[in-house]
């Protein structure tokens, strides 16, 4: 860590004279446009010309566009000529608008601001002002001898003698002039006009009748055709101001959506601040000269190197550890950007505090920082910058200030006095105890720097990720807190430790901790009561243990899953399903080669022999980082059973606080749960012993919410897949080398479904599979494909003519079969070759030797099939066919040939169930087709091309056209890799999914 001199804020940076002197009266930071206009004397002086209020004013990026493009406007450039001005915490509509006033008054002013050089200049601007809070609704404004009414006439008043009389009689009515009287009263010149809460005046115009109008609806109606005119205008320009929120608007929202939708661009709707231009905002309001850089980058280095060890040292992987170190630099910016002040102040105030319905966006945040920053220069007491715990509520000018902004100030009295600044706050005694044991702590006040920080946290809420403007409860979780709280003078592991002193027994009385969250409530809590009966627990942890088994084994109910096995017994062999065995919480605390050692044994054995179906079994390995989290929100349930069970000693408010921490502490428990088995171990073979695969949930998303069906979805649905819910047939033909030679030199024909059932789940290396009916709908499809035949008799014996010697009525092949039929203890299977002939049947002869043909030509196909039997003979010019009667077995077609055509005759003889009986093929090649089609005609296309992923995608399309025209085509694919690919990597990320998509794999 650097050695850089922390110094206190205040010995660094210049205050604004205002902050200086202690003027800190809501009136110094209010801006009355109204007043400003007319030159009222008593606005303050930093706002009382154009030079002083551009020096106290940041042009943020949103204010720097706006005057850019006003400006613009004025000058007849095109764009946006009605503009709405909604501004969030840190930039006032009301100073925008003067801003815009200033600027187009006396340009000047504004080319002295670095920033703002080089802004178009319209010279001389015609501005008026309309401030919808300070105009009467029924009386209006008098001047000059002159009284006027409305908005329209007010507005004309301002613009000149000339603009005026076009709408005197209009406004002793009361009703809004048309838009051509608009139009001349804006004329050609460069006018700016400037509205300031509209809402408000129309809100009081309301109740004001106008003939059988009102004055609202002629306000409103005149707003719109102004609108109109100033878009039409060449070079005139409207800006009018709306609250931020229909709290804001008095509550009337229709109201404002009406005005809001006088601008209906999206672009028309301004915002002068976003994002951390706050922070320079505040900055050039409250300094007087912007603080030196390197200090300001010195200090940043300095806090964000604290709250980043913090993080780190508590983060469980190394994404945690990455993670921690990119929030560290982003906190490292935030801080230089925000110096003298922490930004985690500033965000309470800008995200938290917005919510509260009291609370005053910019004069009032601005106001109590005034007030706060006056305070600690004055009693000397200031820290390296200002954050949330720094905040000297001491002081009863600060605490005034901060109860005008949050509200709740009699409720929130004795909770203050009782456990954080009061004579006999609850703070203190943890203090002098940390003091007594670390002097260093003495005039850090660790206690009391956390309690206020929590109290900051405690009023507005964070609007929840996600949700349509749903807010999250007050208060903050640990992280944010220590966050701001925590520096060179005050270490996390005392930072943590004094926040469990004050949430138990011995600590605050109102500070409400629910498991996640810390706040300030004006309620007592019921934590010490649900300490004492913790502490009662904890003194039977097998009983919390018990208690987590017992949650578990409710959720693990399914027969493929196995909660906490100690012996390897107690996880079936020779299951053909796909096992889960869930470990004890007890094996993630043992060492790495113990465990290795343990879960081998799983692996290897079943009891006192070998076992048999390893490649059906996986195990649940708990997370270490889990265990406590776990068994301390099931230490806090049983409590909290124990304290529900004295319910008739509860007030009302504190079985509902019991109630609260209940539901807490249960979604806890389940989360815990949810994430306690997040690895899964896999046995392997390596270099010819058994190794482990490891399998990681990580950072991926599962969307299960049950323990099982998580375990399920990481093993069967994320890339790379382990656990298989579907086979193919020819997965079985490859695997079990059916039709290749056995060491003794004979091939295999045949085999047993149950030893296709036993490689499959006691192989490793083979596709692991969800179950048994996985491999049954494989040999289902497999029969009607014709890859092989079915029949439920186990071992038949294979006769000399190579075909297996079981009756062939009871051999399925080639038609539809149930997984049901499919029976592992008796089925077998056998290839198409091995299939028992029908009682008297021959193979259809070939022509031998093959006809040499130049003409079309008729050949007679003749042989034996079964009585009854129907054959069929396809292919050449036109298929034939012939009915055996019953006794017949001799049967002969005559089929004719296309002269100098490939042709392929298939001759097939079906039972009297239409169950195909007989197969064979007559193959007759004269020659290669190259008649007909015309010139020019391609008949065959290849294509051979690299291509990256992206380039794949892009070409798949031509490739899919293809495709399309010829029917099917033949695909070739080539991948090289100079380290060589992984042989499980390619099976299951390549062969397999090609596989399974059906497409017939020819090498």
């Amino acid at each position: 860590m650097s050695t850089y001199k922390l110094r206190p804020w205040t010995e660094i940076v210049k205050l604004h004279p205002d902050v200086e002197s202690g003027n800190t009266a809501v009136a110094a930071y209010a801006i009355d446009l109204g007043a400003l206009a007319a030159g009222d004397p008593n606005i303050p002086a930093a706002y009382r010309d154009a030079q002083s209020f551009f020096g106290i004013t940041y042009p943020t990026s949103g204010l720097r566009r706006m005057l850019a493009d006003v400006l613009g406007r004025l000058c007849g450039q095109e764009g946006d000529r009605v503009l709405q001005l909604r501004s969030p915490f840190g930039g006032g509509k009301s100073h925008t608008l003067a801003a815009l006033y200033y600027a187009a008054k006396e340009r000047s002013a504004l080319a002295q601001t670095p920033e703002c050089q080089n802004l178009p200049d319209p010279g001389e601007v015609r501005v008026a002002v309309f401030d919808g809070e300070k105009f009467d609704a029924l009386a209006g404004k008098e001047v000059g001898g002159q009284q006027i009414r409305t908005m329209w006439g007010w507005l004309a008043w301002q613009l000149g003698e000339d603009a005026f009389a076009l709408v005197r009689e209009h406004d002793a009515n009361k009703t809004a002039p048309g838009g051509d009287v608009v139009a001349q009263m804006l004329g050609e010149k460069p006018t700016l006009l400037l509205l300031d809460e509209v809402l408000q005046y129309l809100e009081r115009a309301s109740a004001d009748r106008v003939l059988d109008s009102t004055h609202e609806r002629q306000a409103k109606d005149f707003m719109h055709v102004l609108s109109v005119e100033v878009a039409r205008a060449p070079k005139a320009v409207m800006v009018y101001s709306l609250q931020a929120s229909p709290h804001e608007a008095l509550g009337n929202s229709a109201l404002l959506e009406e005005l809001d939708h006088i601008t209906s661009r999206v672009d028309a709707k301004r915002e002068p601040v976003t994002g951390d231009e706050v922070l320079a905002v505040l900055k050039r309001r409250l300094l007087s000269q912007p603080p030196d850089e390197a200090t300001a980058v010195g200090v940043a280095q300095e806090l964000s190197q604290v709250v980043t060890h913090m993080r780190e040292s508590y983060a469980q992987t190394e994404e945690a550890r990455h993670v921690a170190q990119d929030e560290g630099v982003a906190l490292r910016d935030r801080m230089v950007a925000a110096y003298p002040f922490h930004p985690a102040l500033i965000d309470i105030m800008k995200d938290r505090w917005a919510s509260v319905k009291d609370f005053q966006r910019t004069r009032g945040a601005i106001r109590f920082l005034a007030v706060c920053m006056h305070s600690l220069k004055e009693r000397g007491n200031a820290q390296v910058v200002l954050g949330p715990g720094d905040v000297p509520l001491e002081d009863g000018d600060v605490l005034h200030a901060f109860f005008t902004e949050v509200g709740q100030r009699e409720p929130y009295r004795s909770v203050v006095d009782s456990d954080i600044i009061g004579a006999r706050a609850r703070t203190k005694p943890i203090d002098d105890r940390l003091a007594r044991e670390n002097p260093a702590l003495r005039n850090v006040r660790p206690a009391l720097r956390l309690a206020t920080a929590i109290l900051m946290y405690s009023f507005g809420g964070l609007t929840r990720p996600g949700s349509n403007g749903e807010q999250l409860p007050a208060g903050a979780v640990e992280d944010e807190i220590l966050a701001a709280c925590v520096g060179p003078d005050l270490d996390s592991t005392t930072a943590r430790a004094c926040l469990k002193d004050m949430s138990d027994v011995r600590g605050c009385l109102y500070l409400h901790y629910d498991g996640a969250r810390y706040c300030f409530k004006t309620t007592p809590n019921v934590n010490f009561m649900v300490e004492q009966e913790a502490d009662a627990v904890d003194r039977d942890r097998g009983r919390i243990d018990a208690e987590i088994k017992e949650r578990l084994g409710a959720q693990l109910s399914q027969h493929s899953a196995f909660l906490w096995p100690e012996r390897t017994d107690e996880i079936p062999d020779e299951d053909a399903s796909f096992l889960v065995g869930y470990l004890p919480i007890s094996f993630a605390l043992k060492r790495p080669a113990d465990q290795e050692r343990i879960a081998k044994e799983f692996f290897e054995k079943y009891g006192d022999r070998p076992r048999r179906y390893r490649n059906g079994l996986s195990l649940a390995v708990p997370s270490r980082a889990e265990i406590e989290p776990l068994r301390r929100s099931m230490r806090y349930m049983l409590a909290i059973k124990r304290v529900m069970g004295k319910q008739s000693q509860l007030t009302r408010e504190q079985l509902d606080q019991v109630r609260e921490r209940q539901r807490t502490e249960e979604a806890g428990v389940e989360s815990a749960l949810r994430k306690l088995y997040s690895t899964v171990w896999l046995p392997r073979v390596r270099d010819g012993a058994i190794g482990i695969d490891r399998v990681e949930v990580g950072g991926r998303g599962l969307q299960a919410t049950a323990i099982h069906a998580r375990v399920m979805e990481l093993l069967t649905s994320v890339s790379p897949q382990h656990v298989f819910g579907k086979v193919m047939p020819s997965k079985i033909v490859e695997r079990m080398k059916l039709g290749q030679a056995a060491e003794g030199g004979e091939r295999r024909l045949g085999l047993r479904v149950q030893d296709v059932q036993d490689a499959f789940f006691g192989i490793l290396g083979f596709p692991r599979l969800t179950d048994h009916t996985v491999l049954a709908n494989a040999i289902a499809a497999g029969v009607e494909q014709g890859l092989f035949g079915y029949v439920a008799q186990p071992s038949p014996a294979l006769g000399e003519d190579g075909r297996y010697q079981v009756a062939p009525e009871r051999v399925a092949f080639q038609r539809p079969l149930l997984a049901d039929e499919i029976d592992s203890d008796t089925g077998f299977i056998m290839l198409p070759e091995a299939l028992p002939l029908p009682p008297e049947t021959v193979p259809a002869p070939l022509l031998d030797p093959l006809p040499d043909r130049s003409d079309e030509m008729a050949v007679t196909i003749a042989g034996t099939a079964m009585p009854g039997a129907l054959v069929s003979v396809s292919g050449g010019g036109e298929g034939a066919s012939q009915q055996l009667e019953e006794g017949e077995t001799r049967f002969a077609v005559r089929v004719q040939l296309h002269a100098g055509a490939v042709n392929t005759l298939h001759v097939t003889a079906r039972d009297a169930n239409a169950r195909l009986s007989q197969p064979a093929v007559m193959v007759i090649r004269q020659g290669e087709d190259d008649s007909g089609g015309g010139a020019g005609v391609t008949r065959s296309v290849q294509l051979s091309f690299w291509a990256t992923r992206e380039q794949l995608f892009a070409a798949w399309q031509g490739l899919a056209n293809l495709a399309d025209a010829a029917g099917t085509v033949h695909v070739t694919v080539e991948g090289r890799k100079d380290d060589g690919f992984d042989p499980v990597w390619l099976r299951n990320a390549v062969t397999e999914p090609i596989e399974e998509s059906g497409a017939e794999v020819d090498g």
